[in-house]
């Protein structure tokens, strides 16, 4: 697909760049005026048509999207640079132009007369309009906060909503309070094991079974452990609900130990394993006598073992909200104020146990709750 603007939802673009940046590793990815515009070079076609896909955080690619300023433009110079831009990138059958705003709207600019302007121009180059159904779109996107316009033939959906409504958590048949939403198990997922190629995804704590829902709907191999038999059972149920009844192929739920994860998995997934996602039981969701700390010590040691070389886990903590919201990506040694257990004994546990963490993102839950999303990968061994 060439060089191609991605462009990411609002609810955490932070995270969705992190998720990008996982699906696409061999690409190089650089920030454009928006925090949620992204410009990717290189990699590999297969890989970008998988992102949009399977990503959560991914709205659509532009292709060779163009990014323009309105501070200091016209309506007429704007068009001048479209027309210049559309000549240059021509496309064959029909095509429609569809417009969207991200934040604010744009002071003396109209998204409405823009897209007509545009369209004109497509029917003076000769091009078929159809609005119906259209072999190409071209997209306009407005960023409110940045004062800037974003332009381009579209790949994917830009305007489709990430489809989990249908399986929210508290529509499953087994339902804990606690489950993870849809998007951010998704997420997750994607941030763990990489590209789909790469290898499959254990939860090893799997609960209700939300990671093991989204990484099977993305085509995973993927399995679910649990040492309480409840869990197992609802997983299980849940997993097939997911799946219009029926338990599907590539991913199970099964009893085992966390702490001891090889004995539950088959011997070809020993050092092949590409992603492990963890949203431990904490305080009164908690159950077993083995102390949080210890499990969850226990538990990357045992995933190291039996991690593919390039492997990679993301670990869900609750924290204490920050004083500032954000969506960025912050610095490891910020200082975390976690419900239970301090901050920098965790990152020393997760270096003990031969993994080194690669960034850490927050995402509000409440305003007396939030969630640390740590991803880490496993470190360079001897």
């Amino acid at each position: 697909m060439g060089d191609m603007l991605a462009c990411l939802r609002g609810w955490h673009p932070g995270l969705a760049l992190a998720e990008l940046a996982a699906l696409l590793p061999d690409a190089a990815l650089h920030e454009e005026t928006s925090e949620r515009w992204i410009r990717v070079t290189g990699g590999e076609e297969k890989r970008q048509h998988e992102a949009l896909t399977v990503a959560s955080g991914l709205q659509c690619f532009l292709v060779d999207g163009y990014v323009a300023s309105t501070k200091e433009n016209t309506t007429e110079g704007w068009l001048t640079e479209m027309q210049a831009y559309l000549h240059d990138h021509p496309v064959s059958g029909s095509v429609a132009v569809r417009a969207w705003k991200q934040g604010s709207k744009l002071p003396g600019w109209s998204l409405s007369s823009l897209s007509g302007r545009l369209g004109g121009l497509l029917h003076d180059m000769g091009c078929a309009i159809d609005l119906e159904s259209p072999d190409h779109v071209l997209a306009l996107i407005s960023d409110g906060p940045t004062k800037s316009l974003a332009c381009g033939w579209m790949v994917g959906d830009g305007q489709a909503a990430f489809s989990n409504g249908e399986r929210r958590a508290g529509e499953r048949p087994f339902f804990k309070p606690v489950s993870l939403d849809p998007m951010l198990a998704r997420l997750a997922v994607n941030l763990a094991a990489g590209p789909l190629d790469r290898g499959p995804v254990v939860d090893p704590m799997t609960g209700t079974g939300g990671f093991l829902i989204e990484a099977s709907l993305s085509g995973r191999n993927s399995v679910g452990i649990d040492i309480h038999s409840e869990m197992v059972q609802g997983a299980q149920a849940n997993l097939a609900w997911a799946h219009d009844g029926e338990a599907p192929t590539h991913a199970r739920v099964g009893r085992g130990d966390a702490t001891r994860l090889a004995d539950s998995l088959p011997g070809n997934w020993h050092g092949a394993v590409a992603g492990f996602v963890l949203d431990p039981p904490y305080g009164r969701n908690s159950h077993g006598s083995m102390a949080a700390d210890h499990l969850l010590e226990s538990c990357l040691q045992s995933a190291r073992g039996i991690a593919h070389p390039d492997g990679g886990f993301v670990l869900i903590l609750p924290i204490h909200p920050l004083k500032e919201h954000t969506t960025s990506s912050l610095p490891l040694d910020h200082s975390f104020a976690l419900l239970n257990g301090e901050w920098s004994a965790v990152c020393s546990m997760i270096e003990r146990c031969g993994w080194t963490p690669q960034s850490a993102h927050v995402e509000r839950v409440h305003r007396s709750l939030s969630r640390l999303i740590l991803h880490a990968r496993c470190a360079p061994q001897d």
